[in-house]
């Protein structure tokens, strides 16, 4: 499944002082001057570092520059505490045993540590459609672990 990421509007100054801006999901070419937002006007637009803006049937014809900035990954979003994968989790307290950190039953075993880095990868920041797809695969990963004897519950 693939969520639509939602890109920065792309925006610079033109050669007159005013700011142009174009909408990364319409396209749509506004002028921004004195406070006002108006429609760039059909046209060559020269900008201030000597590139030029195309904008036809009010839409800005993509440049270099506008298409950089809409495919950059989402900023990261800091995940809320608890939202580590439940498969992972359980596949923790099942390897590890019982008691916290390193004062688990069998927090000293490499079982007990690679169940440990699955569950903190569940827990990573990521751009929402990496996110989800991420957290799918770390959870996966983790309910296969619970049926693979290596990962056996700490005795």
């Amino acid at each position: 499944m693939s969520l639509p990421v939602q890109a920065d509007d792309w925006g610079a100054r033109l050669s007159d002082g005013s700011g142009v801006e174009v909408d990364a999901s319409t396209h749509r070419a506004w002028r921004l001057e004195d406070g006002r937002r108006t429609p760039l006007w059909d046209g060559v637009h020269r900008l201030e570092d000597g590139s030029v803006v195309i904008v036809r049937d009010g839409v800005a014809v993509p440049n270099p520059a506008m298409l950089d900035t809409w495919s950059e990954a989402p900023p990261r979003q800091p995940r809320e505490a608890g939202r580590e994968s439940d498969a992972c989790r359980e596949l923790v307290r099942r390897v590890c045993g019982e008691g916290e950190g390193d004062n688990a039953a069998c927090a000293g075993g490499e079982p007990c540590r690679l169940a440990r880095d699955l569950l903190k990868m569940s827990a990573e920041s990521l751009p929402l459609e990496a996110e989800i797809q991420a957290e799918s695969s770390v959870g996966t990963q983790c309910r296969e672990a619970m049926t693979n004897p290596f990962f056996a519950p700490c005795r």
